[in-house]
């Protein structure tokens, strides 16, 4: 039994940078041996084991054969006869492809090294092909390694054009795509996400918007300066509902997709008065769910930014209508009143404050 560390944690270490995550390969070994040195096993399709101090991933070496469409659409051998090479010819990019064993010897069949040092994104070889979301893991590696001055190789954007061209981009889940997608708004540069969708048709084919639509780009580029939140990010750039439908946006970026595009023309063009602004609120169930205005503001706020819209009283003056809201209103005692008087009562109550709030703030 040998035991390798593979991929990203060897590439980001040869970049100088502080490995993430740790994965390691096994060679010549299989799940009864690790099961017995204490690992638990966690994978179903193919072993992979969690080491029983560290928790990191223990992966048997492996080789691949396509058998249907899609990521899902292979079949494993995970016997002990695989080696090392076999098991890092099936893997993405060249970068990814390189193991170093425990006398902190690198093993580097196909030159990543090499890749690293002239800042190359290649495919590893023609089994690259064989998954359809290679396409998008290149081009979130790309958003991540733009930093450092990384292209990817015209031979991988050729093999690329051919996989969208296959169609099997529509085999890949929704959950797949939404951690690629995630993934590349993690990094400073998540536009390059697009570019190479663009690039290889791919956005052509499945996702247009990002090619006619310069507003997004424009958007994505702009809020990529700042210090906005992701989910917030990600809900105010316009994108279409097929678009997060494709690409499997979790339900709380959905909900801050639809409040902000609900509300914000709305706000732009609220008059500043009492029952104008108490409406608004009611609107947006903000007295009995602050967090949805305070989330609103946040979105709007960018927004504004973005369009060079001066708001910012008006915008002030939320704020404030929110903290007394996440304060907790005193309504005095409901109790023996009828529901109409509890209406009136809560209402003339929400507006004496908004009053008090306009008049001690010029607008």
């Amino acid at each position: 039994m040998k035991v390798y560390l593979v991929g990203g944690a060897i590439r980001d270490k040869l970049l100088g940078l502080t490995p993430k995550e740790k994965d390691w390969v096994v060679v010549n070994s299989n799940p009864s041996q690790l099961i017995e040195l204490g690992y638990k096993q966690v994978g179903k399709k193919f072993p992979v084991f969690l080491h029983p101090e560290t928790f990191e991933e223990y992966a048997l070496a492996r080789l691949e054969r396509k058998t249907n469409k899609g990521h899902k659409g292979f079949e494993f051998d995970t016997s002990e006869s695989v080696t090392l090479e076999q098991d890092l010819l099936r893997r993405d990019i060249t970068i990814n492809a390189i193991a170093q064993d425990d006398n902190g010897d690198l093993i580097d069949p196909h030159n990543g090294i090499t890749d690293l040092e002239n800042r190359i994104i290649r495919h590893v070889s023609d089994a690259f092909s064989e998954d359809p979301l290679r396409i998008f893991r290149v081009a979130r590696f790309y958003c991540v390694l733009s930093d450092y001055n990384f292209t990817i190789h015209e031979a991988t954007y050729e093999v690329m054009k051919n996989i969208v061209k296959s169609g099997e981009i529509e085999e890949l889940s929704r959950e797949r795509l939404w951690t690629e997608l995630s993934k590349a708004f993690n990094s400073k540069n998540p536009w390059k996400f697009f570019d190479v969708l663009i690039k290889t048709n791919a956005a052509e084919k499945y996702f247009p918007e990002v090619m006619s639509n310069d507003l997004i780009r424009k958007k994505i580029i702009y809020f990529s300066n700042t210090n906005i939140e992701k989910d917030i990010f990600l809900s105010i750039l316009g994108f279409s509902v097929d678009f997060i439908e494709s690409f499997g946006f979790p339900k709380k970026i959905i909900d801050l997709y639809f409040i902000f595009n609900e509300f914000i023309t709305k706000f732009i063009s609220l008059e500043m008065q009492d029952k104008s602004i108490l409406n608004f609120l009611n609107s947006l169930d903000a007295f009995r769910r602050p967090e949805r205005l305070k989330a609103f503001l946040i979105q709007a706020q960018y927004f504004l930014d973005f369009h060079k819209m001066k708001e910012g009283e008006k915008i002030n003056i939320f704020i404030k209508i929110n903290n007394i809201i996440e304060n907790k209103i005193d309504y005095g005692n409901l109790t023996n009143k009828n529901v109409e008087d509890i209406k009136r009562n809560i209402e003339n109550i929400n507006l004496n404050i908004i009053n008090s709030i306009l008049l001690n703030k010029k607008y």
